[in-house]
C-alpha cells in the first residue's frame, strides 16, 4: 500500500481516505464535511484517534432525532497541536445526512495521548501507542468512549437543509488536558470542542484518467492506476485534497472561493519504491459557489516508478 505524500493538509495520509463518508455528490439531500482544528496549548504533543463521529436530533419529535453516524472508520492517531493556523483535518468529506436540526455533534475517542514539554507521556489505558513512544502515566477520558465528546454547537445547534454545509470544530488543547486533582499525578481530558463557523459550500469534482496510449507502470507491488493521483485544490485559507475512488471520480467540498487546482506528484510505498506523477488539470483554476458543482477533469501524462534500493 503506498503512503501519499503530506505537503499539504497535515496527517491527510491518516485520516482521511478512510474516515470521509460518502464524497459522490448531488442527489438534493444535505452534505456536511467537518474540518478539526486546534487552538495552541502548552503540551509538546497532544494525540487522538477518533473512533466515531456522529449527529443527534433536536427532539424526540423531530424525524431525525435519533443518531446519525458520519464516521465509524477510526482514524489515525492526530497530532491536534499540528493542526493550528491554516492548517487542519478532515473527519468527514461530505458526507449526505438527512434534513433536519440536529442539536449534538460528537466525537468518540478511545485512545488519546500527550507529550509534556518535559517529555513525560501519559496515554489511556489500553492505547497502541506509535513504536518508540513508552506511557509514563495514565490519561482518562471519561465519557469518551461511551457516550463520546460534546461539541458545542453556535446557537445550540445546526439546521441543514438541501445545500451542503463545513463545519469547523475548533479542539482547544490549551483547555482540554490537565493534571487531575489530588496527588495521583493522573493527566485527565475534559475537552473543550467548539463549532466555530457553519458555512454553506459547494463541491469541485471530476475525473482522473491517463492520457491516450500512456501505459501506467507497476509500483509498490501492484499496477498504477488513477486512483494514486490526489487532487488539491488551494486558495489563501484552504487547501484541500481528495482521494480519488477505483472508477477514477473524486469530489471535494470547499467552501465559496477561487481554489487554484494542483496534484501531489510523488508517492512512496511501503516496500520502499517510490512514483513520480506528471498530470495536469483540464482548467488552472475553479471558482466555487455554495450549492455548486464546478468540474475539473485530470489527465496523467506520465507516471514513473523508482524501485527501492
Amino acid at each position: 500500500m503506498f503512503k501519499r505524500s503530506t505537503i499539504l493538509l497535515p496527517l491527510a495520509a491518516a485520516l482521511f481516505a478512510g474516515a470521509c463518508g460518502d464524497s459522490t455528490g448531488g442527489g438534493g439531500a444535505p452534505r456536511l464535511s467537518i474540518r478539526l482544528h486546534d487552538a495552541p496549548g502548552d503540551l509538546k504533543e497532544a494525540w487522538v484517534k477518533v473512533d466515531r463521529v456522529y449527529l443527534q436530533g433536536s427532539s424526540p419529535a423531530d424525524s431525525v432525532s435519533g443518531r446519525v453516524d458520519l464516521l465509524t472508520t477510526q482514524t489515525g492517531w492526530l497530532n491536534l497541536t499540528q493542526l493550528t493556523g491554516s492548517n487542519f483535518a478532515t473527519l468527514v468529506n461530505n458526507a449526505q445526512v438527512p434534513a433536519g436540526t440536529y442539536s449534538q455533534l460528537r466525537f468518540v475517542v478511545c485512545e488519546a495521548y500527550v507529550v509534556t514539554k518535559t517529555g513525560e507521556v501519559f496515554a489511556t489505558s489500553g492505547a497502541q501507542l506509535p513504536g518508540g513512544t513508552t506511557a509514563t502515566g495514565t490519561l482518562q477520558v471519561p465519557s469518551g468512549c461511551q457516550s463520546g465528546l460534546k461539541v458545542k454547537l453556535p446557537g445550540g445547534g445546526v439546521t441543514l437543509a438541501d445545500s451542503s454545509a463545513i463545519l469547523s470544530v475548533d479542539f482547544d488543547v490549551s483547555q482540554s488536558f490537565g493534571h487531575q486533582a489530588g496527588a495521583s499525578g493522573k493527566w485527565v481530558m475534559h475537552p473543550v470542542l467548539t463549532a466555530t463557523s457553519v458555512g454553506f459550500s459547494g463541491t469541485i469534482s471530476g475525473t482522473v484518467a491517463p492520457a491516450a496510449g500512456l501505459a501506467l507502470p507497476t509500483c509498490g507491488g501492484s499496477a498504477v492506476t488513477a486512483a494514486n493521483l490526489t487532487p488539491l485544490a488551494i486558495s489563501p485559507a484552504d487547501s484541500l485534497s481528495a482521494t480519488v475512488a477505483a472508477g477514477g471520480t473524486y469530489s471535494i467540498a470547499a467552501a465559496p472561493a477561487t481554489y487554484t487546482m494542483s496534484y501531489v506528484p510523488t508517492y512512496s510505498f511501503t516496500n520502499g519504491d517510490s512514483l513520480t506523477v506528471t498530470a495536469a488539470p483540464s482548467v488552472p483554476t475553479a471558482t466555487v459557489a455554495a450549492g455548486t458543482n464546478t468540474t475539473v477533469n485530470y489527465t496523467i501524462s506520465a507516471a514513473t516508478c523508482k524501485p527501492h534500493a
